[in-house]
């Protein structure tokens, strides 16, 4: 080492000339700060010419999971897609812009630790709408026979799959099965019964009644909302008519039941009965009818035995709420 004020040589480690006595300048090496093969960490505001390539692309996660993601890449303007009506535009515009908004977000350690974020958002993405995709499907599948399996016991646990073996099998007889519904059309409104002609008449008074051969069946509050549903033929030229009663219970009950049993010498009714519901399915073998009728939680079933109506497995007795002639 050289003094580079008087050129006199210095000893090692020397901190001053020994000639001139001023202090030795030593040399410093240069210091880089720059570690081999490292990237520098991104820093928001840099420009789209600064961005490294493997940046830009499509990202199935921002698209997918768009406002969820956004939130996770603190990109706030993707929590726009939760909007209605253009948060579908909002996600598809994320699917295009969203990886380079994440950049630009900073947080990165470099572009390896970048990619492998936004291909974790982009699995997570598309793992969860192929799970929604197949949960749907099952549903789908599932719900309504599930449903069907709810149907399958009336209210006594009667399966609803073997309503037609409550109905006895007698030589000679067939089973005739269908559907009613009293909102739609009714039967004709003149019935040719072997008691006489059943008709819907208008009275003096305005209203609508049933009568037999002009006789009025009943002149209760009642009778204006009462008109026959189907005829079910029995034994011996008898008839059972199912009869529904609309309107004269309030709003709070659409449709109730009962039917009339007609024969050459007299016509009687059963009581009302019914779940409010105006339509159900019906079942006949010989004499004897079975109705199912909807109701909360599942399905009522009603038979017609012997003239007598059993609801849900209990034999229903006339009084003064059931009668049809109230």
């Amino acid at each position: 080492m050289f003094c580079t004020s008087c050129g006199a040589q210095a000893g090692a480690g020397s901190a001053f000339c020994s000639q001139c006595g001023k202090p030795l300048a030593a040399a410093q090496p240069a210091v880089s700060l720059d570690k081999a093969g490292s990237q520098p960490m991104w820093r928001p505001g840099q420009m789209d010419e600064e961005m490294p390539d493997g940046v830009k692309g499509w990202s199935w996660g921002a698209f997918l999971l768009n406002w969820i993601w956004a939130i996770g890449n603190r990109t706030w303007i993707g929590l726009l897609a939760i909007i209605p009506y253009v948060g579908f535009l909002v996600a598809i515009w994320l699917g295009f812009k969203g990886r380079e908004m994440a950049w630009r977000a900073g947080g990165w350690q470099n572009l390896d630790h970048f990619n492998r974020v936004q291909k974790n958002w982009s699995r997570w993405g598309v793992g969860i709408v192929l799970a929604l995709f197949i949960f749907g499907i099952v549903s789908a599948v599932l719900i309504p026979a599930h449903m069907a399996d709810e149907r399958t016991t009336v209210a006594d646990g009667t399966p609803y799959d073997d309503f037609d073996d409550i109905l006895p099998a007698t030589p000679g007889t067939r089973l005739e099965r269908g559907r009613f519904n009293s909102a739609a059309v009714p039967l004709s409104a003149s019935l040719n019964t072997s008691a006489g002609i059943l008709k819907r008449t208008k009275g003096a008074d305005g209203n609508y009644r049933m009568t037999v051969s002009g006789t009025p069946l009943f002149k209760g509050e009642d009778a204006q909302w009462q008109f026959p549903v189907r005829s079910f033929n029995q034994s011996n030229g008898r008839e059972a008519i199912l009869m529904a009663s609309s309107g004269g219970r309030g709003n709070s009950c659409d449709t109730l039941f009962f039917f009339l049993l007609v024969d050459a010498d007299r016509v009687s009714n059963t009581p009302l009965f019914g779940t409010c519901a105006a339509q159900g399915r019906y079942r006949q073998r010989g004499d004897t009818i079975a109705l199912e009728l909807p109701k909360t939680g599942g399905v009522s079933q009603i038979l017609l035995r012997n003239g007598e109506v059993i609801e849900d497995g209990r034999t229903i007795t006339l009084d003064k709420l059931n009668d049809p002639a109230r």
